[in-house]
């Protein structure tokens, strides 16, 4: 007899567990024909996917800035590394003008001149990656 008491009182509904009021504006909703519990861990998961979905996008775009950092600093480091190799080959065409009798001995000083401050220009921001 007793046994039927305890599964009577296990299985039995509480009405006290939510509150009527509750119970009264779910079945007014538009929802009422959904599992409301059903219905609110759609809700809950909605919501935890939404943060964790925004919390990616920005850790990604920070990490997407931290990688644009050092292609700046790469790309910086090449084009300095070109223009080392440009500069160079300017002096070495302006002596072969010299050689070959297009420019006077001056034009070709002067010219050399320009190109080695600048080059040294160069070389001393080319370092600053280097160390």
């Amino acid at each position: 007899m007793t046994q039927w008491i305890i599964l009577g009182s296990v299985t039995r509904s509480s009405t006290s567990f939510h509150n009527p009021g509750h119970i009264r504006i779910w079945y007014e909703s538009p929802l009422r024909n959904f599992e409301p519990h059903l219905v609110t861990a759609l809700l809950f998961f909605i919501l935890v996917f939404g943060v964790g979905y925004f919390i990616h996008i920005n850790r990604k775009e920070h990490l997407k800035e931290e990688g644009v950092m050092e292609d700046v600093d790469e790309k910086k480091f090449q084009e300095l590394a070109t223009k080392k190799n440009i500069l160079l080959n300017k002096i070495l065409q302006v002596e072969e003008d010299f050689s070959a009798g297009v420019i006077t001995e001056k034009e070709m000083e002067e010219k050399v001149e320009a190109y080695k401050k600048y080059l040294f220009k160069v070389k001393s921001d080319l370092n600053k990656y280097i160390e």
